[in-house]
């Protein structure tokens, strides 16, 4: 069986996310109080996957440190392919190949703006045993997250976006969970420039009739992360249910599913309401009002202070109404309803 390595696409500008991005780069963003990009190196490695390549662009020297601490603890070897112009998703992949040294193996890459616990050595192994160059993997299609990948009767792949397979019929549309797996062949047609994987790669070989494999994962929490809706969608679904996530990073709920880290640092004179989530760096004091769909880590939240469907990381001391927002190191970004 080839050997496999790990992609994680981390160049991209954060636009949706702005301003907050323009001072933490989108990987570093937190969900759940981890870094976003925690989340794929964990799916990576509990693959078996060690060697990790990671495009960087914007904001690019943020990156390493971070991901080197993680990296440490979670035993990866992670390399990267800085990009002195944004190459998009097909020249990225041909950047993180060339960083890992063009190893004649199997490409795993994910998306850097999505999360997920799905499990990847099955989908994995199904791309070696189907013989296809790629492979998507995919599930199905949910309320509020993006599509736009099709499966009809016949065998793989058979439309992304607007690309179509000649005579495609019978198409079930379905979700794209971010994670591509390559073999070197696929991977060798890309060119070392900004192109989108789907228009340089996947739509051409559709429309050639050339096989692209889908894996459709069964279970298991996936959400994409790329506008503060989804964050904050994404964040509420594991609050209400931490189960669906096998790997939030809550921790035991005290009282009406309220996790908070560190009990003594909340005035038993403010009022706290859960689902919520507060990291090891809260602090409330007496008539402050938090909650629900709260999460937490860096703030101090003032007297007659109230925080409502909000997320919020490194504010420091917070005065007044915080509602129906997210906010990272100073910068905010209102979650549209």
């Amino acid at each position: 069986m080839p050997e496999v390595f790990g992609g994680i696409l981390c160049a991209g500008f954060g636009t949706r996310l702005k301003p907050i991005t323009e001072v933490v780069p989108k990987p570093l963003v937190p969900f759940l109080n981890t870094p976003i990009v925690a989340y794929p190196l964990q799916n990576l490695r509990s693959a078996g996957i060690e060697r990790v390549g990671l495009n960087l662009h914007h904001l690019a020297d943020l990156v390493p440190p971070v991901v080197d601490k993680l990296a440490l603890v979670l035993g990866v070897k992670p390399v990267y392919s800085r990009e002195w112009e944004i190459l998009g998703t097909g020249g990225g992949i041909r950047g993180i190949w060339e960083a890992l040294g063009e190893p004649e193996g199997t490409l795993a890459v994910l998306n850097g703006d999505s999360v997920s616990d799905i499990e990847l050595a099955p989908h994995i192994e199904a791309h070696h045993a189907s013989g296809a160059d790629v492979t998507l993997v995919i599930r199905a299609k949910t309320e509020g997250q993006p599509g736009r990948v099709f499966v009809g009767q016949g065998k793989g792949i058979a439309g992304i976006r607007d690309y179509r397979r000649p005579g495609a019929s019978g198409l079930t549309e379905y979700e794209f969970t971010g994670v591509h797996i390559l073999s070197h062949r696929a991977i060798s047609r890309l060119e070392l420039e900004p192109s989108d994987v789907v228009d340089e790669l996947y739509g051409p070989m559709v429309q050639a009739d050339e096989a692209i494999g889908f894996s459709v994962a069964e279970g298991g929490f996936w959400a994409a992360l790329d506008n503060p809706r989804l964050i904050f969608d994404a964040t509420k679904a594991v609050l209400d249910a931490p189960e669906v996530f096998g790997l939030a990073p809550l921790g035991e709920a005290i009282g009406d599913k309220l996790h908070i880290l560190r009990q003594e640092d909340i005035s038993g004179e403010s009022k706290v309401s859960g689902p919520l989530f507060f990291g090891m760096n809260v602090k409330t004091e007496a008539k402050a009002f938090v909650g629900p769909y709260v999460v937490m880590d860096g703030v101090e939240v003032a007297s007659g202070a109230k925080v409502k469907n909000a997320i919020l990381y490194g504010m420091g001391r917070i005065e007044g109404e915080w509602e129906d927002c997210l906010a990272v190191a100073g910068k905010v970004v209102s979650i549209p309803s």
